[in-house]
Parts: C-alpha cells; structure tokens; sequence
C-alpha cells in the first residue's frame, strides 16, 4: 500500500510539473514552482527510503519474536556457581544467591536443629568478612563442647576451605556416605531441595573421614531458587 501511494504521489507532482512547464505567466514566479515541485519529489523519495527501512526494520522484529527454546534448570548447575564463593568466602558475591526471606541457616552436622543452628540474613552473609563477633554455632558431637568460633574460624572447619585435601565431588549414591546422623531435611524443609557435595576420605582412616556439604534450596516469592541451607556433615562417634 505504501508503494502504491508513493507511485502515485510521483506521478502527481510529475502531472504537476509538466502542467507548470506548459501554462504561460512569469518565468521568475515558474522557476519558483518548478524549484519547489523538485523539493517535493526529493521529499518523497526520503519517505520511501524510510518506508523500506522501517519494513526491514519490522520484519526483523518479527523473526526475533519467533519463541525461543526453555533453558532447563539445574539445581546442581546453581550449586556449582556457589561452591567457589563457599571456597574463596567471597561473601560479597554469594549474598545475592541467600534466599531474601528465609536468609540461610547454617548446620554444623546433617541433622538440622532449627532450635540451635544459626540463620544468617543475606545481609549480615555480605558483612561475614569483616565480622569479628564469636558464634556459638552448636555443640561438638562427641565432646558435647560448645561451638564457639568467628566466621572466620568455622567456615574452614564447618563449611569448606578454600584449598580441600580433596576434591569436593557430587554424591550421586548416597550408601557412599557411612553416617550415621538422622537427616532430617525433608522434615524441615518440605518445599526444599538440596544438592550434596562430598569428600570420601582417606583408606588410612578406613573412609571415615569423610566430608559432606549439603547446599539447601527454596523458591522465593520472585519465583527463582535461593539458598536457604549450608549443611556440614561428618562422621560422628
């Protein structure tokens, strides 16, 4: 439609100026028509010019609509993104993935005492590294002694330090993992879902060394997943 229209706008001032050329009257005043027919059809060919770029512009933006493929969530893809913050305490960068209303609460065995284990707001996470203040996170298993250390002094002996005398790898088979503590996950967090990092040991110590770090997922009110959970666990006597 729009070319039809600037064809016949051409031809108008086309129309127009032949008529201009044949009617008799002052030369000065017909060379002013003339000038100004030639403005109108130089006016009209940068309308078309922009006709055409506005469609290209429009077809582009309808092959960019075109629906584009899911990308499939991951719990262990988003575990994967915290680890290195856990290992480095880059606290700064791992306060954005705490859950903004339940904040983390943070287990120094695998069974979740919400009476005694710390909650943290993502808030006072982002201030961990300048946070001198002495916790008391729990009690030892074994010893009964209270666990009473800065963040500082029990992330590396709780959580994760940053260089582990092995590896932290995905527990995909759980009977891996002699433990011999009630985990209770499930009953304390229904709408949760974790992910389970795991260090096996050592043969010196017949693989009762080993290491376990659960991370704890929710859904917040936005829709997305946060974490709401670090869960140390070891072997306990």
């Amino acid at each position: 439609m729009n070319k039809n229209l600037f064809s016949l706008l051409i031809a108008f001032a086309l129309t127009l100026t032949g008529c201009l050329a044949a009617a008799p009257g002052n030369s000065t005043e017909l060379e002013q028509l003339q000038q100004q027919n030639q403005l109108l059809s130089e006016q009209l060919l940068a309308a078309q010019d922009q006709i055409n770029t506005l469609s290209t512009q429009i077809a582009d933006l309808e092959n960019a609509s075109e629906p584009l493929e899911p990308v499939e969530f991951s719990f262990e893809a988003l575990a994967a993104e915290i680890l290195p913050l856990l290992q480095s305490q880059d606290f700064a960068a791992l306060a954005p993935f705490i859950h903004p209303e339940l904040g983390v609460r943070i287990s120094p065995y695998g069974y979740v005492n919400v009476e005694t284990d710390l909650v943290f707001s993502r808030e006072e996470v982002a201030a961990f590294g300048s946070n001198q203040q002495v916790y008391l996170w729990g009690v030892q298993a074994g010893s009964g002694m209270d666990i009473t250390l800065t963040v500082a002094e029990y992330w590396p002996e709780y959580v994760t330090s940053q260089t582990p005398t092995q590896a932290w790898e995905l527990l995909l088979d759980p009977t891996r993992k002699a433990s011999n503590t009630i985990d209770n996950f499930a009953e304390v967090y229904p709408d949760g879902h974790y992910v389970e990092y795991f260090q096996p040991g050592t043969e010196e110590y017949g693989y009762l060394d080993w290491q376990s770090l659960r991370l704890g997922f929710q859904q917040s009110g936005d829709g997305a997943y946060y974490l709401m959970a670090i869960i140390h666990d070891e072997w306990t006597p």
